[in-house]
């Protein structure tokens, strides 16, 4: 007769405590993954709007350091954006990225941008010589990101 070997099985697994700890360990991982995706996508959109702030900014900048140091034809009256013929007509504030002529620009009037240009001193050069433009762009939204450049002009 032959005789077949005999085996004892021991019974594997874990246990319900061991179970519950695992789960709790596993959730409070995925919680502070999730935390940093989060973080992460509600924040994405600050870069773009701080470049677009800065474009904005410097391309108002270059507008206004472009222009005539002294008016040309000696008079303000009734000039517009399109018509500033130099430097110191550029104090305003535009509600809405503008181009040249004062035109919207699509998809940028959510940031009020604000231009002020004043007589300054820079390094020895007297005031009368010199003028400052300050150009500060702020997004609609809250992002922290507003934007100050500032710009000289000479009269050399």
């Amino acid at each position: 007769m032959m005789k077949f070997p005999t085996f004892r099985f021991r019974m594997r697994g874990v246990t319900l405590v061991e179970l519950i700890v695992a789960i709790v360990i596993l959730g409070v991982a995925l919680a502070g993954v999730l935390m940093v995706f989060i973080r992460n996508t509600s924040a994405s959109a600050d870069p773009l709007i701080w470049h677009q702030a800065t474009a904005i900014a410097e391309a108002y900048l270059e507008e206004a350091l472009t222009k005539n140091f002294t008016d040309p034809d000696g008079t303000n009256v009734g000039e517009t954006r399109a018509t500033y013929d130099n430097v110191l007509d550029y104090n305003f504030t535009d509600v809405g990225a503008r181009d040249q002529n004062g035109n919207p620009i699509n998809g940028l009037g959510g940031y009020t941008v604000q231009v002020q240009a004043i007589a300054a001193t820079l390094n020895g050069i007297p005031n009368t010589a010199a003028i400052r433009v300050t150009v500060t762009v702020t997004p609609a939204v809250a992002t922290g990101s507003t934007v100050v450049i500032s710009g000289y002009h000479t009269n050399y």
